[in-house]
């Protein structure tokens, strides 16, 4: 068996694919909502999201972070994502 055919992708080895595309749909949906807003609460995000879990829009929200795409704050109890623009 040549080694290529180690290499390709299929779908049952990989069903990372559809997860990627949602990880996407997600990740714009997320940068959309901050673009209209500038500032706003993780709880109200999850609650403009409902076809999210709240462990995705958090992993989510920490990758963005961890681009400097978002800014994270907390204060006391309550996450707030900030644009990166609007952080001075």
């Amino acid at each position: 068996m040549p080694v290529s055919s180690f290499l390709e992708s299929d779908a049952e080895v990989h069903p990372l694919g559809g997860e990627r595309s949602r990880n996407d749909a997600l990740t714009a949906a997320i940068l959309d909502h901050l673009n209209e807003q500038a500032v706003i609460s993780l709880d109200t995000l999850v609650c403009l999201m409902p076809q999210y879990t709240w462990n995705q829009i958090f992993h989510c929200v920490d990758r963005l972070t961890r681009c400097n795409k978002v800014v994270l704050r907390r204060h006391r109890f309550e996450y707030t994502l900030f644009s990166p623009h609007f952080v001075a």
